[in-house]
């Protein structure tokens, strides 16, 4: 069954001329469309900070913040560190990690290359802060590497996928 309708439409200027159209009221098409996005810069982002987290939350229970924050120097996955050390990394951790949450990839690119300049400072001069930090060389170097995987990660596209569904349902 074919209704018909009156449609306007605007010809030259201010000039309105009818228009007729036939619709056909047996069929409704309904199209649905949908987009998911990932960024890989995002997931790499967010496991760095979760593990820079962890390791700065265990630094800071190991040594204590209730005295100097220089001494003692403990024992973390293998490297040393002070509670100075494992406050900086909760705080880079949690940056990154709002960062990430936020899907915001200037700020991880930022912090993945100030991380890095800050690792590769510390590669090169591990005693910075007059040892402070008891930061090793080789820790300061896989440091230097993970930041140079987040810098990497975040230059990276997002990776788009549509789908589009288009469902054509009888209406009687």
């Amino acid at each position: 069954m074919k209704i018909q309708s009156e449609r306007t439409e605007v010809v030259g200027e201010g000039a309105v001329a009818p228009r007729s159209a036939g619709v056909d009221a047996g069929t409704e098409t309904v199209l649905t469309s949908r987009t998911s996005g990932f960024t890989p810069g995002v997931l790499v982002a967010g496991v760095v900070a979760v593990v820079l987290l962890i390791l700065g939350g265990v630094t800071v229970a190991r040594a204590g913040i209730d005295s100097d924050l220089d001494q003692p120097v403990v024992e973390v996955a293998g490297y040393s560190a002070t509670a100075l050390l494992g406050l900086i990394e909760l705080a880079f951790g949690l940056c990154l990690l709002i960062a990430a949450l936020s899907r915001a990839n200037s700020s991880i690119l930022f912090f993945g290359i100030v991380g890095g300049v800050m690792a590769v400072v510390a590669v090169f001069q591990p005693t910075v802060g007059e040892g402070s930090l008891a930061i090793e060389r080789d820790f300061a170097a896989v440091a230097a590497f993970v930041m140079a995987g987040v810098v990497a990660a975040a230059l990276l596209p997002t990776v788009m996928r549509k789908s589009v569904v288009r469902r054509t349902s009888d209406v009687r």
